[in-house]
């Protein structure tokens, strides 16, 4: 006979008031001290008593590695949780610096853009006065050559390019004007 067969056979001659929620000893005792035969209800009541730890000691045997598998898996679970949210609030603490720094980079690159947009515009304007600061030379030289057109055209080209307004305020080329 297998231990299951053998347990609900003993849970079978329980009585049922031994396998109610809640036990209440109160009608056994009454029961015992009103008896005429009180020693036989003791006895019946202790054959009760060792029925039911019988099945419990079963119950916790055959139960037993299983329970503790379960609570060892449970504690595992609880540890990896554990460690888990750890891991999750240093993650949001890196996660919060990392922002910050990136923050500031962004700062930082926004006006090294903006810098060298500055300095791109002060080249371009330099080499537009490196280009006017030649034309009187390249005006000669195109009239020394009889080539009159294209001294005019130079002329007219550069005289546009004065009147921007940028190149209006440099002081170095008033005497190109």
């Amino acid at each position: 006979m297998d231990s299951g067969a053998y347990l609900r056979e003993d849970l079978e001659n329980v009585d049922e008031s031994w396998t109610v929620a809640r036990f209440d000893s109160l009608p056994h005792v009454v029961h015992i001290l009103t008896s005429k035969d009180r020693d036989g209800e003791i006895q019946a009541l202790k054959d009760q008593s060792d029925i039911v730890e019988e099945v419990v000691d079963e119950v916790v045997q055959t139960y037993h590695g299983g329970f503790n598998r379960a609570i060892q898996n449970y504690s595992q679970i609880l540890r990896l949780f554990s460690e888990s949210t750890q891991s999750v609030g240093k993650l949001k603490v890196d996660l919060g610096n990392a922002k910050k720094v990136i923050s500031a980079r962004n700062k930082q690159l926004h006006q090294l853009w903006y810098r060298s947009m500055t300095l791109r515009h002060i080249i371009s304007l330099l080499d537009q006065i490196e280009n006017i600061a030649q034309v009187p030379t390249r005006i000669n030289k195109l009239i020394d050559e009889n080539q009159l057109y294209a001294a005019v055209q130079v002329h007219v080209q550069s005289a546009r390019m004065l009147e921007r307004e940028g190149l209006q305020s440099v002081s170095q080329l008033k005497k190109i004007r």
